[in-house]
């Protein structure tokens, strides 16, 4: 499995192309290609074009499908989580956590200074165990510091692109605010800017900033009002970061946005046309920033900015722009990154890169890269080059999610275990601040 891994990722990395910035990309009748004929084009076997070549996919229609489906969660003794989030908060290292409880109620714990955790303060206390969102029930699903009721309705709070600001699309709000959609929704996803919704109905509307161009080509204005994404019909789920990701139900995805990030070849720094990456049988996607990673059959398949070996470097900006295969000890079910960044050491830059997490569909939990606070779970403080199991979980793990310097995940009892730094209380288990190197159980409220 390793080598086939790794043969994959050699001949992905290979095809890379050196991409030039053109006004347009255009089809063969001389305008820009549409979404529909880009989804169209991705499953012609006969197209001969250099990319269609060069790139690797993921689950080849000769090889077994993976059952890559996320291991069930069945409550033992409430209060139990059935689903994760992570928290953008004010400050550049600032980390915490949101979890949707099986009684349809969000719960969370860590940093405060934007109003993340939804308790009516913008700059109240870190909370260093779960607390309960007020207002919110019914729950069905969360991203971020977003949610949909049962009935349709989207909840916002925190950071994010939630209300009409005059000065630009980013605001802060202490306590959840409803989103005026055009119609009932069943999932969201939010960036720091930009926000989508799934509606009941199937399309997919985005508001907030186009500074990315993630809610269109032509849309211009500080804030974007709630407005259709043009995307064929079928989106199972939209993931938002630099770039925007829409999954389908069978497999397939479409990705818009900055290069690098989309993860295929374009001739645009920004992309405002949907189209198709080169991965098939995707199961689902994380993103965050510059760096995405998605399961594809099993495999996990990364891609995003530039990797730095030292400083100062310039690498070249579409060195990793491709999805490059994750080698794991075995297939994986969800798959988790953090964003890579400068961060200032002591007055001496530093380059910490993304790291990753991943459950497996043996229940394990793998991860690997940045580990100075025990991050990756495996008991030490040791960097992880290779992917390293999580220790002491007492239960299999369903779910995972990352920030740069702690791990979350939900086991399928419904629990919730976390470790790493807990500068702000993102371990969410009542703890003093310091670093844990192996897992600890939030204290759900």
């Amino acid at each position: 499995m390793r080598t086939t891994r790794r043969l994959l990722e050699r001949a992905l990395l290979a095809s890379l192309p050196v991409l030039a910035v053109s006004p347009t990309s255009c089809s063969s009748s001389g305008r820009p290609l549409g979404t529909e004929e880009a989804f169209d084009a991705s499953s012609d076997s006969s197209n001969d074009s250099a990319i269609a070549e060069g790139v690797v996919d993921a689950g080849t229609k000769d090889a077994a499908v993976v059952d890559a489906a996320p291991l069930p969660i069945q409550c033992e003794s409430p209060p139990c989580a059935v689903a994760l989030s992570t928290t953008p908060g004010g400050a550049f290292d600032e980390e915490g956590y949101c979890a949707l409880l099986s009684d349809g109620t969000v719960a969370c714990w860590g940093g405060n200074s934007a109003g993340q955790l939804g308790q009516g303060e913008t700059s109240g206390p870190a909370s260093a165990v779960a607390v309960r969102v007020p207002g919110l029930t019914g729950i069905t699903s969360i991203d971020h510091t977003c949610a949909v009721t049962s009935d349709g309705v989207v909840w916002c709070w925190g950071r994010g692109p939630f209300i009409e600001n005059e000065v630009s699309a980013t605001s802060i709000t202490a306590s959840p605010v409803r989103i005026n959609l055009p119609g009932p929704a069943e999932k969201v996803a939010v960036s720091l800017a930009t926000a989508c919704a799934i509606l009941i109905d199937k399309s997919v509307v985005c508001w907030g900033s186009n500074g990315l161009s993630l809610i269109g080509p032509d849309v211009v204005g500080a804030f974007v009002a709630p407005r259709k994404v043009e995307l064929p019909a079928g989106v199972k789920s939209v993931t938002l970061g630099a770039s925007a990701f829409a999954l389908y139900e069978d497999g397939r995805i479409l990705s818009w946005g900055y290069t690098p990030g989309v993860g295929r070849a374009t001739p645009f720094d920004v992309d405002p046309w949907p189209s198709p990456i080169s991965l098939e049988h995707v199961t689902m996607i994380d993103t965050i920033d510059r760096e995405s990673c998605a399961v594809a059959n099993g495999v996990g398949w990364c891609w995003g900015e530039a990797d730095r070996v030292g400083l100062p470097q310039n690498p070249h900006r579409l060195q990793r722009a491709l999805p490059a295969a994750v080698d794991t000890p075995e297939p994986i079910t969800r798959i988790a990154t953090s964003a890579s960044r400068l961060v200032d050491d002591s007055g001496r830059t530093v380059y910490e890169r993304h790291r990753w997490c991943a459950t497996s569909v043996s229940g394990e939990l793998y991860c690997w890269g940045l580990n100075n606070a025990g991050q990756a779970g495996d008991g030490t403080k040791e960097f992880a080059l290779a992917a390293v199991r999580v220790q002491e979980l007492p239960a299999s793990a369903a779910e995972v999610k990352i920030m740069p310097y702690s791990t979350c995940a939900i086991l399928t009892n419904g629990k919730v275990y976390c470790w790493g730094t807990n500068s702000y209380g993102q371990l969410g288990a009542g703890l003093p601040r310091g670093s844990v190197v192996t897992p600890v159980e939030v204290k759900l409220p």
